[in-house]
């Protein structure tokens, strides 16, 4: 989150990947090699790596943006959603203030661990999804509309997760085939929707076990599960420990887990 004042700039400079940047408040101009471009309240401008740009805050309405940095090998395909090319490197965003609690999400989730990434993964999809619906591309394909459909899916199990939803309900809830879902999410984050809500659970019950004094019976409940012993199975397949000792370990060593964890993978 960037708050700049009169004729703040950046650049010139090159950067090393793809950044897209959105604007939150005020006005600004966004300059890409030879070109350039006014930016206002609810637009954005995507940075690609190796290109010359430059951008600064107008001013007498200075503009506020938040950023995020973006990499993969389908990255293109988001570009091709979103309506952007090498050409035309500005986007409109339908809600700038989801997409700053969308950054901000990702950010209170940098700590490393695997539950963290997979939590900013699905928050970044999310991201990326109203970024489509802002630049209204319409498309038959159904490799190019899994991504929102897994985005709303992922959506409604932060929403419910504390609930004892199930790949059922949430296909219900898209009215589309339960194994069409599970093919959609192994195709999107190479995970099944069953385990993308368990490492979503998994990420609030660590963050509940590391930062309050409830009891796990407690957690458990607050995590979706129906008892303790459900819950702490579940919490051992994926870290490895039991509730108890994470905690533990924690106060002990707030690194210990991390290494543990990446020490298996």
């Amino acid at each position: 989150m960037q708050d700049c004042p009169p004729l703040y700039s950046y650049g010139p400079a090159v950067r090393d990947s793809y950044i897209f940047h959105i604007c939150t408040k005020g006005k600004g101009t966004f300059y890409s090699g030879e070109n350039s471009y006014s930016i206002e309240t609810g637009q954005g401008f995507l940075i690609r790596p190796d290109r010359l740009t430059f951008y600064q805050a107008d001013e007498t309405d200075p503009w506020s943006y938040v950023w995020v940095s973006v990499a993969g090998t389908d990255i293109a395909r988001y570009f091709e959603l979103i309506g952007i090319t090498p050409d035309h490197p500005v986007f409109t965003c339908p809600d700038p203030e989801k997409a700053k609690n969308y950054v901000l999400d990702m950010i209170a989730h940098h700590k490393m661990s695997f539950q963290n990434e997979i939590y900013i993964q699905g928050v970044l999809l999310q991201f990326l999804a109203l970024l489509i619906e802002g630049s209204g591309y319409k498309s038959k394909s159904s490799k190019k509309v899994a991504d929102v459909y897994v985005s709303q899916a992922i959506s409604y199990i932060y929403k419910n997760y504390q609930n004892p939803v199930s790949v059922q309900e949430i296909a219900d809830f898209l009215s589309l085939n339960r194994s069409y879902l599970t093919e959609l999410f192994l195709k999107t984050v190479h995970l099944s929707p069953q385990q993308f809500l368990v490492k979503y659970r998994m990420t609030k019950a660590c963050e509940l076990l590391e930062n309050t004094s409830l009891p796990i019976e407690h957690i458990a409940y607050s995590c979706g599960y129906s008892s303790t012993f459900s819950f702490s199975k579940a919490f051992r397949k994926v870290n490895g420990t039991s509730p108890s000792r994470y905690r533990q370990d924690k106060k002990t060593n707030p690194y210990s887990m991390e290494l543990k964890r990446y020490s298996r993978d």
